[in-house]
């Protein structure tokens, strides 16, 4: 949430092409009453993304779902593993895994009304229900309504207590019981979330599930998603540093002309020259301080000119 946002994953796909991308969760009472045609532009103009939803409505899933597949998404995510308390007000996320008939239900209502894959994001457990059958049952209940796609945050959420941050670091991660669970569910798609930051994590992970979701690595070191797509996909060709700041920068400047912000797409290229001479100095160009004292287009300037200057450093 506030990270993923269409911009962050404009700059992805330059980095990795091949890697699948998501949207923040969105809720579903959203893209059905928003005035203001926010799918419209939420995903405007770039590849086929995966959209994170939240809703427990069927009859506003259903409808969510409608409007989705007018626009280009690829696969529908039910979010079952945020653990916010906003969110939990709302009787959404985390909460609603103590409800696995009200997610089957949805499932059941949207496959009726898009051909669009799918999918349910969760955790292993909530609270005290947090055994590997309470687990078994909701992926069994809500696969046979029709969901063949799963990712599994592997860690507990805890509802009351502790904040949507520590929920991502306190609960013990475990591993093993999403491994177990692609046994019990060999005809299902099985990724893993949680705590991974490395290519040989991501590799120890193949072995046991079928794909891997990196949430906040990703934006944390966004060259990390350079470093998969070289790993996985290496006879395909990378774009260098010079070349991805480039086109983001003309990315920036079509933005700029339609009224957005530099800063909203600016914000995501801190960690582009990352251990590179000179990356100081580019987060202070970067910097928000400057970019509000700036005008948007002599900031990009200002940034043509750093990068000219070490194109050598940067291709």
């Amino acid at each position: 949430m506030g990270h993923t946002d269409r911009h962050f994953r404009f700059m992805a796909n330059l980095l990795a092409k091949d890697v699948k991308l998501y949207t923040p969760m969105i809720h579903a009472d959203t893209i059905v009453f928003s005035k203001n045609q926010l799918l419209e532009s939420e995903n405007i103009n770039q590849k086929d993304v995966g959209i994170q939803i939240a809703g427990n409505n069927t009859e506003v899933m259903a409808k969510a779902a409608s409007i989705i597949s007018n626009y280009n998404y690829d696969e529908i995510n039910i979010n079952i593993g945020c653990p916010s308390q906003r969110v939990q007000n709302c009787e959404v996320g985390a909460a609603l895994m103590s409800k696995p008939s009200v997610v089957a239900d949805c499932i059941r209502v949207m496959s009726k009304e898009v051909d669009i894959p799918l999918s349910i994001k969760t955790r292993i457990g909530i609270d005290d229900h947090d055994d590997y059958d309470f687990l078994f049952r909701f992926v069994e209940e809500t696969a046979n309504a029709g969901c063949n796609h799963f990712i599994i945050h592997a860690r507990k959420a805890l509802l009351q207590g502790i904040s949507p941050k520590d929920n991502r670091r306190i609960p013990p991660i475990d591993y093993e019981r999403v491994y177990r669970l692609k046994k019990d569910f060999t005809e299902l798609s099985i990724e893993i979330n949680g705590e991974i930051n490395s290519i040989e994590e991501i590799e120890t992970h193949f072995e046991f599930v079928d794909g891997v979701m990196i949430g906040r690595y990703a934006f944390k070191d966004s060259l990390f998603l350079q470093k998969i797509q070289e790993h996985f996909y290496p006879d395909k060709n990378l774009l260098s540093k010079y070349e991805i700041i480039n086109a983001m920068l003309v990315y920036a400047k079509e933005q700029t002309d339609q009224g957005i912000s530099i800063h909203l797409v600016t914000r995501h290229m801190n960690q582009l020259l990352k251990g590179l001479n000179g990356a100081r100095q580019w987060r202070n160009i970067l910097g928000s301080n400057q970019e509000k004292s700036m005008h948007s287009y002599d900031l990009i300037q200002e940034i043509k000119n750093f990068i000219n200057k070490r194109k050598e450093q940067l291709i």
